[in-house]
Protein backbone atom coordinates (compact mmCIF):
# COMPACT_ATOMS: atom_id res chain seq x y z
CA UNK A 1 0.00 0.00 0.00
CA UNK A 2 1.37 3.39 -1.10
CA UNK A 3 0.88 6.75 0.57
CA UNK A 4 -1.54 7.86 -1.49
CA UNK A 5 -3.78 5.31 -1.03
CA UNK A 6 -3.32 5.20 2.69
CA UNK A 7 -3.51 9.08 2.54
CA UNK A 8 -7.38 8.20 0.69
CA UNK A 9 -8.57 5.70 3.15
CA UNK A 10 -7.62 7.80 6.01
CA UNK A 11 -9.94 10.53 4.40
CA UNK A 12 -12.63 8.56 3.69
CA UNK A 13 -12.86 6.73 7.25
CA UNK A 14 -12.26 10.49 8.97
CA UNK A 15 -15.16 11.73 6.86
CA UNK A 16 -17.43 8.86 7.73
CA UNK A 17 -16.65 8.96 11.48
CA UNK A 18 -17.34 12.79 11.22
CA UNK A 19 -20.54 12.45 10.07
CA UNK A 20 -21.70 9.78 12.12
CA UNK A 21 -19.96 11.74 15.03
CA UNK A 22 -22.45 14.86 13.87
CA UNK A 23 -25.22 12.74 13.62
CA UNK A 24 -24.87 11.41 17.01
CA UNK A 25 -23.81 14.89 18.92
CA UNK A 26 -27.37 16.46 16.86
CA UNK A 27 -29.60 13.38 18.25
CA UNK A 28 -27.86 13.69 21.60
CA UNK A 29 -28.58 17.80 21.53
CA UNK A 30 -32.22 16.95 20.93
CA UNK A 31 -32.88 14.34 23.71
CA UNK A 32 -30.91 17.06 25.77
CA UNK A 33 -33.59 19.79 24.70
CA UNK A 34 -36.41 17.29 25.22
CA UNK A 35 -35.26 15.81 28.58
CA UNK A 36 -32.08 18.24 30.29
CA UNK A 37 -29.88 16.36 31.82
CA UNK A 38 -26.07 17.53 32.34
CA UNK A 39 -24.73 13.89 31.30
CA UNK A 40 -26.52 14.30 27.92
CA UNK A 41 -25.20 17.84 27.61
CA UNK A 42 -22.07 16.91 28.74
CA UNK A 43 -21.91 14.25 26.35
CA UNK A 44 -23.71 15.87 23.12
CA UNK A 45 -20.50 18.23 24.05
CA UNK A 46 -17.93 15.96 23.38
CA UNK A 47 -18.97 14.25 20.82
CA UNK A 48 -19.36 17.59 19.29
CA UNK A 49 -15.63 18.52 19.91
CA UNK A 50 -15.08 14.47 18.33
CA UNK A 51 -17.15 15.87 15.49
CA UNK A 52 -14.77 18.70 14.88
CA UNK A 53 -11.00 16.91 15.60
CA UNK A 54 -12.77 13.98 12.63
CA UNK A 55 -13.74 16.65 10.26
CA UNK A 56 -10.02 18.15 10.81
CA UNK A 57 -8.09 15.09 10.49
CA UNK A 58 -9.74 14.12 7.09
CA UNK A 59 -9.68 17.92 5.55
CA UNK A 60 -5.40 17.21 6.43
CA UNK A 61 -5.62 13.47 4.97
CA UNK A 62 -7.29 15.00 1.84
CA UNK A 63 -4.91 17.64 1.37
CA UNK A 64 -2.25 14.88 1.54
CA UNK A 65 -3.97 13.13 -1.12
CA UNK A 66 -4.97 16.15 -3.36
CA UNK A 67 -1.93 17.87 -2.24
CA UNK A 68 -1.34 21.52 -2.77
CA UNK A 69 0.80 21.57 -6.58
CA UNK A 70 4.42 21.20 -6.07
CA UNK A 71 6.85 22.65 -8.64
CA UNK A 72 8.31 19.35 -8.68
CA UNK A 73 6.01 16.52 -8.50
CA UNK A 74 7.05 12.98 -10.29
CA UNK A 75 5.25 9.59 -9.61
CA UNK A 76 8.24 7.83 -10.44
CA UNK A 77 10.33 9.48 -7.77
CA UNK A 78 7.14 9.01 -5.17
CA UNK A 79 7.95 5.16 -5.92
CA UNK A 80 11.54 4.75 -5.47
CA UNK A 81 12.12 7.16 -3.13
CA UNK A 82 11.19 7.12 0.49
CA UNK A 83 10.03 11.03 2.34
CA UNK A 84 13.36 12.12 3.65
CA UNK A 85 15.05 11.29 0.02
CA UNK A 86 12.08 13.43 -1.41
CA UNK A 87 13.02 16.18 0.98
CA UNK A 88 15.78 16.42 0.11
CA UNK A 89 15.65 16.16 -3.48
CA UNK A 90 13.41 19.08 -3.08
CA UNK A 91 15.27 21.49 -1.26
CA UNK A 92 18.18 21.06 -3.62
CA UNK A 93 16.40 22.06 -6.34
CA UNK A 94 15.14 24.75 -4.25
CA UNK A 95 18.58 25.59 -4.03
CA UNK A 96 19.07 25.65 -7.59
CA UNK A 97 15.88 27.65 -8.64
CA UNK A 98 16.96 30.48 -5.88
CA UNK A 99 21.03 30.40 -7.30
CA UNK A 100 19.50 30.62 -11.05
CA UNK A 101 17.14 33.06 -9.52
CA UNK A 102 20.05 35.47 -8.19
CA UNK A 103 22.33 35.26 -11.30
CA UNK A 104 19.18 36.25 -13.83
CA UNK A 105 19.11 39.17 -10.93
CA UNK A 106 22.97 40.04 -11.23
CA UNK A 107 22.20 39.95 -14.82
CA UNK A 108 19.52 42.58 -15.25
CA UNK A 109 21.41 44.68 -12.65
CA UNK A 110 24.41 44.61 -15.35
CA UNK A 111 21.46 45.22 -17.87
CA UNK A 112 20.75 48.30 -16.22
CA UNK A 113 24.11 49.48 -15.28
CA UNK A 114 24.67 49.29 -19.23
CA UNK A 115 21.59 51.21 -20.13
CA UNK A 116 22.43 53.73 -18.02
CA UNK A 117 26.32 53.78 -19.23
CA UNK A 118 24.70 54.01 -23.12
CA UNK A 119 22.58 57.01 -22.24
CA UNK A 120 25.10 58.93 -20.48
CA UNK A 121 27.35 58.79 -23.27
CA UNK A 122 24.25 59.21 -26.04
CA UNK A 123 25.99 60.95 -29.19
CA UNK A 124 22.42 62.34 -29.49
CA UNK A 125 21.99 64.01 -26.19
CA UNK A 126 21.75 67.64 -26.40
CA UNK A 127 24.84 69.66 -24.45
CA UNK A 128 22.48 71.52 -22.59
CA UNK A 129 19.53 70.85 -19.88
CA UNK A 130 16.31 70.38 -21.67
CA UNK A 131 12.22 69.90 -20.47
CA UNK A 132 12.89 65.89 -20.61
CA UNK A 133 16.38 66.29 -18.76
CA UNK A 134 14.44 66.78 -15.67
CA UNK A 135 12.46 63.64 -16.17
CA UNK A 136 15.37 61.33 -17.49
CA UNK A 137 17.42 62.23 -14.13
CA UNK A 138 14.05 61.19 -11.93
CA UNK A 139 14.12 58.08 -13.89
CA UNK A 140 17.72 57.23 -14.06
CA UNK A 141 17.70 57.49 -9.81
CA UNK A 142 14.74 55.63 -10.03
CA UNK A 143 16.00 52.32 -11.38
CA UNK A 144 19.37 52.82 -10.55
CA UNK A 145 20.33 49.43 -8.53
CA UNK A 146 20.66 50.40 -4.60
CA UNK A 147 23.96 48.62 -3.09
CA UNK A 148 22.52 49.01 0.25
CA UNK A 149 22.03 44.72 0.70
Amino acid sequence: MNENLMHRLLMISGVALAIIAGLGTVSLLIVAALDFTWSLLFGSILLGLATVGLGSAASFFGQKVTGHPLVFTNEAEREVLNVKQRRELRRKRGEVVMERALIEVEHERDNIVHRQLESANDPEKPPHKTRWSEQDEQQQKRISPSRDY
